[in-house]
């Protein structure tokens, strides 16, 4: 259950297959289900979620595993765990995603918050004029990181200081970071990332506590 008080919804736990692990560890899925279902109902504690993750990871569904609990760490204390599992390797991948970020846009970067695990925030005064699809970043932006989906870094830009409800096109992006080097999003992910942008802003991080 989040800090509102509402139900988590239940987990998808990618292609791990219940039914066919109940044939070979009917234990284990056995607990597996009786978790998701706490979790369903928002009666699970931070100790039965973080078994959750661990049984995951131990009937091999290390992706769904590492998914879930690194998008719920914070919420549910689970660094430790994390650390022991997965070590640093997204950490890792996203500190150099944001060294790429400013190395390709020749920017500098200064720290404004961390909301999450892997979610900064960052200001950029604004770097060399630009007459291309990145001609925000020539003007003071704040960018946020995160690595939200599940194996895809992201970058939402946005104009720097502005109090308009509403952002025109040319104030706001969202970009990927892609085979090492940082993308626009596809038009679908960017009309999307605009609507979300017009119904409000500035805009409130949903509390995705189920990252699957």
């Amino acid at each position: 259950m989040d800090e509102d008080g509402h139900a988590i919804p239940a987990a998808n736990i990618g292609d791990t297959d219940l039914a066919a692990l109940g044939r070979t560890n009917p234990e284990a899925a056995g607990e597996i289900t009786r978790l998701q279902d706490l979790m369903h109902r928002g009666e699970e504690t931070k100790e039965e979620f973080l078994r959750l993750c661990q049984l995951l990871f131990d009937v091999g569904a290390v992706v769904a595993s590492e998914y879930l609990l690194r998008r719920n760490l914070d919420y549910y204390e689970g660094h430790t765990l994390y650390r022991r599992l997965f070590g640093t390797t997204r950490q890792d991948e996203f500190d150099a995603a944001i060294d790429a970020f400013k190395s390709q846009f020749d920017l500098e970067l200064v720290p404004l918050a961390k909301q999450d695990f892997l979610v900064s925030s960052f200001r950029a005064a604004g770097g060399p004029p630009r007459s291309d699809a990145f001609a925000l970043l020539s003007r003071p932006c704040e960018i946020k990181f995160g690595y939200i989906e599940q194996d895809k870094i992201e970058a939402d830009v946005t104009l720097f200081g502005s109090e308009r409800q509403v952002l025109d096109a040319d104030e706001c992006m969202l970009m990927f970071f892609v085979n090492g080097v940082w993308e626009l999003a596809d038009p679908a992910s960017y009309h999307r990332f605009l609507s979300h942008f017009a119904s409000s802003y500035p805009r409130k991080e949903a509390k995705r506590r189920l990252g699957i």
